[in-house]
């Protein structure tokens, strides 16, 4: 019972992180960079991208867990990784807050999210439709500082666990990622094929989602640094946020149906044995 509650724990952990506001800028680039070149590619870049990503931090994690059954943070660095994400999220809610108000301000309808991570990937990277460069662009992305809390549940883990533990636990991990980022490559797709207000519309709430993950992540992380009773069930925060996310990709589906121009078709008129040819 011990080792299926950690698998949900890691499972929900991964769902969660593919829900990275970085994660998202990203991806949405390389899916518009691929769609934009009519490659088949664009709807799969989230699976890549979180493949890529979801296999580096699974093999530190694997590879920790088996090197020492007694590893752990020092204090100094756990603090450094929770501030770094505290102030990398808040950062990126601010940047795509601001994007989203100077296009609305300009009468600008391409709004686009903005990450950190994926300034400091070569351009030539950012524009690939080789799926082992996105796999590879993930991976670079997981050779962050966050990377160190992610291992540090598997390597925990290992202590008083069987030995498979930390793979099984790795793959949990990847897999709840690779859901969450290959909804968010869908979701973006459905977005693109759309060249009405529709599009616009639905790419401005990714937007808002965005800040309001970052912000509320980074306002939450702060707040229960100071205040650890506050802490809520991660489990539950998890699953409520992929609901969530998935609530939105549910409603874009819907809408981009509804949305769609009927065919060419024959139909009666009224009042009268003619048929003629809708328009």
């Amino acid at each position: 019972m011990e080792n299926l509650s950690l698998l949900v724990l890691v499972f929900t952990l991964g769902l969660r992180h593919g829900l990275d506001a970085d994660h998202i800028a990203c991806i949405d680039g390389l899916a518009r960079y691929n769609w934009r070149k009519g490659s088949s590619i664009a709807r799969w870049v989230g699976t890549l991208f979180s493949f890529g990503h979801g296999l580096v931090v699974a093999s530190i994690g694997i590879f920790l867990g088996n090197i020492s059954q007694n590893f752990r943070l020092p204090d100094y660095v756990d603090l450094f990784v929770t501030w770094f994400s505290i102030l990398s999220l808040f950062l990126i809610g601010t940047l795509n807050i601001n994007n989203l108000l100077k296009t609305r301000l300009g009468n600008q309808d391409d709004y686009r999210p903005q990450g950190i991570k994926g300034k400091f990937i070569p351009k030539k990277l950012q524009e690939t439709s080789n799926p082992l460069l996105i796999i590879l662009i993930g991976g670079l992305f997981a050779l962050a500082s966050e990377t160190i809390s992610q291992t540090s549940v598997w390597v925990m883990a290992a202590d008083n666990n069987d030995s498979y533990m930390p793979y099984v636990l790795g793959i949990a991990f990847m897999m709840g990622m690779m859901i969450t980022d290959t909804i968010d490559s869908l979701i973006t797709n459905k977005i693109l094929r759309q060249s009405s207000k529709l599009g616009q519309s639905a790419s401005r709430v990714m937007g808002w989602i965005i800040v309001v993950l970052a912000y509320g992540v980074s306002i939450y992380e702060a707040f229960t640094f100071f205040n650890p009773w506050a802490e809520l069930d991660f489990e539950l925060v998890g699953i409520t946020i992929f609901m969530f996310f998935l609530f939105i990709f549910v409603w874009v589906s819907y809408r981009t149906k509804a949305d769609r121009p009927l065919p060419e078709l024959y139909v009666s008129g009224e009042g009268t044995g003619n048929h003629h040819k809708r328009n």
